[in-house]
């Protein structure tokens, strides 16, 4: 039981250092094992050697302070850059065409959004639109998604209310751009939670600012769902991991905290919030319960993980259930029991834990006892759901889950088979909307496995569910944009912070090493020398290598090296690709923000003109013609 725990010690040197130091202070013996006395020494000697080996010497304050402040200023202006990058990108449509809304979905959803902000919310819920799938009308408000209509509602009389006079139409068309700017920083803080790195924050938020599968739905004037949706799940996503984060002083115990309990409650409003804005909130909350359960099953569970989730679950549904057109399906629909059945097995797990403490059973009297506890709940939910299932009360799985299940046909019937975006996705489809991204994924994912926190298997299970929804219809892909991003960040991060910011607090503490306290009383040099050689005799020689190993690793030689490698392969490779990446992007929004309504063309002469004929003619019907 003590060698794999040295093992996943030894893989901590990976990591960055303070991280690293953190996790050899921490790896400590179980206090039920009893190994002989040999294996006691050599595991302590080997985390002793790890602690030593990654803790770099400790700069002067003053050279500290000058790198972090280097580091902190560097950060905050890429992460503004990022954000200007991704709200520039999103205003092709805006300049070129004006305040104009694209398609027919996002006529359709400013149309209810004026008529929440004529007629009040009461009027909305219960409004019936005669206009609507003429002759037969259709209910509105109990039928479509609210939250982006509420939204723009709030931000156009906010602004209003403070004195900036805008259009209703002029926020519509800008909520996509806003919008797509804060999930670029609210993906910045999940690849930071799921990494611990501010470099692989940063790298991700530059990927999502401009990635294509994030704009083909987050454009300028593309007022849909999915606009406000993608910053809602990031949200979620990375709420719920912070809520993960062991509190300061109960890393050992599991324990939750006061955070524990903020993030988690602000995780389930997240969710609450993204299930009135897309109907894509069942990937949401199956992410995060498929998450909870992989802990669970991983040996990872703690109270900080039933706290969090409990919480989500139950805030989060019971906001779900208030939102007219999704009602009671959170209890009632299969595709979202499986949530709901790990927020049960949670409870029932901390009952079984809590029997294995007091009664202080041992490894296998405590599998039997949480054996136990498993098939009773297994049992219960049967019983249940035998009792429930003839009477009517579980729903079949809605027609777009079972659509990616079952292998698309085609059906003859060209309005139903033209519907390219229910194919399944191609490489191609991925090529397109993730560019170079695209190959970075797995190096991210690699890397993401050399992390011991909680957040940093949600990348695995999002890669997992995504990709596969995605592989079996294309409109899916934008799923893909955020955890792409993620794993970029990962990889890129990784590589800048050891190559770069290692090795630069290394020759701080090397030619600035911190200064000794004068208080403390030296040891005689004849002592101090004679104990230093006896522990190094009786050091074990994995431990030794460890140590050689790092001091090399700490060493100047080394770490100008490999800041040299850095420069060289970010002038030589990085950053002609990121340029490349920029370029691809910049040309695809500017296909992407092309109104289906309006459209640019050249005449003979060579003159580049808008042509607006559609509108017009519209214009005339409306003006010129009943409105029946």
């Amino acid at each position: 039981e003590d060698r794999p725990r040295a093992l996943r010690a030894l893989a901590a040197l990976w990591r960055s250092r303070r991280e690293i130091s953190f996790v050899a202070t921490h790896v400590a013996l179980p206090r039920t094992a009893a190994p002989s006395s040999r294996r006691r020494r050599f595991c302590g000697m080997m985390l002793e050697a790890l602690k030593s080996a990654t803790e770099a010497p400790a700069p002067r304050r003053s050279a500290a302070l000058l790198v972090a402040l280097c580091v902190g200023a560097a950060w905050l202006y890429t992460m503004i850059f990022a954000a200007q990058s991704a709200y520039e990108i999103r205003l092709h449509a805006i300049k070129t065409f004006g305040y104009v809304i694209h398609e027919f979905d996002p006529w359709f959803n400013y149309r209810a959004t004026e008529y929440l902000a004529a007629n009040g919310w009461k009027a909305f819920f219960t409004w019936f639109d005669h206009m609507s799938w003429y002759p037969l009308g259709r209910p509105v408000g109990t039928t479509i998604y609210p939250g982006m209509q509420i939204t723009s509602v709030c931000i156009w009389k906010t602004l209003n209310a403070f004195g900036y006079a805008m259009s209703l139409n002029d926020v519509c068309c800008y909520v996509p751009v806003w919008f797509g700017v804060c999930s670029t920083l609210t993906l910045g803080l999940l690849a930071y939670e799921s990494s611990r790195s501010m470099n692989a924050a940063v790298a991700a938020s530059l990927v999502m600012a401009v990635i294509p599968a994030h704009l083909m739905r987050s454009v300028g004037g593309g007022y849909d769902n999915e606009s406000i949706a993608m910053t809602a799940m990031c949200a979620t996503f990375y709420l719920w991991c912070r809520a993960l984060r062991a509190p300061k002083g109960t890393e050992s115990s599991g324990a939750a905290g006061l955070e524990t309990y903020l993030f988690g409650t602000l995780a389930g409003l997240a969710y609450a919030y993204m299930v009135a804005a897309w109907g894509g909130f069942t990937f949401v909350v199956n992410v995060v319960g498929c998450h909870a359960f992989v802990l669970a099953v991983m040996g990872r569970y703690t109270a900080k993980l039933r706290a969090a989730y409990s919480l989500f679950w139950a805030i989060g549904t019971a906001g779900a259930c208030m939102v007219p057109v999704v009602g009671w399906r959170p209890l009632k629909d299969m595709e979202l029991l499986p949530p709901f059945m790990v927020f049960v097995g949670l409870q029932v797990q901390a009952r079984a834990m809590r029997i294995v403490e007091e009664k202080k059973q041992g490894p296998l009297m405590g599998l039997m006892t949480l054996a136990a506890h498993g098939v009773a709940l297994l049992a219960a939910l049967g019983a249940v759901g035998a009792f429930l299932y003839p009477k009517g009360y579980f729903g079949p799985p809605s027609s777009r889950v079972r659509g990616l299940f079952v292998e698309h046909t085609r059906t003859g019937n060209p309005l139903v088979d033209s519907v390219a975006e229910h194919q399944p996705a191609s490489k191609q489809a991925y090529s397109q909307y993730l560019h170079h991204a695209y190959d970075l994924v797995p190096w991210g994912l690699g890397l993401s496995l050399l992390g011991a926190s909680d957040a940093t298997s949600i990348l695995w299970v999002y890669f997992s569910i995504a990709y596969f929804f995605s592989m079996k219809m294309a409109r899916l892909v934008i799923l893909c944009g955020p955890i792409a991003s993620a794993c970029c960040g990962v990889a890129l991060g990784s590589a800048v912070d050891h190559l770069v910011v290692f090795p630069t607090y290394a020759l701080a503490a090397k030619f600035a090493p911190a200064e000794e306290d004068n208080d403390a009383v030296a040891p005689p040099p004849a002592k101090k020398g004679a104990a230093k050689k006896a522990a190094a005799s009786s050091e074990p020689a994995p431990a030794k290598a460890v140590r050689a190993a790092a001091a090399a690793y700490r060493h100047p030689v080394a770490c100008l090296l490999k800041m040299a490698v850095f420069c060289y392969y970010a002038k030589t490779v990085a950053y002609p690709k990121y340029l490349q990446f920029v370029d691809y992007c910049e040309e695809l929004a500017e296909g992407l923000s092309q109104p289906s309504i309006m459209f640019k063309a050249r005449l003979r002469s060579g003159q580049e003109i808008v042509v607006d004929d559609y509108r017009e003619a519209y214009w005339w019907l409306r003006d010129n013609t009943p409105k029946d």
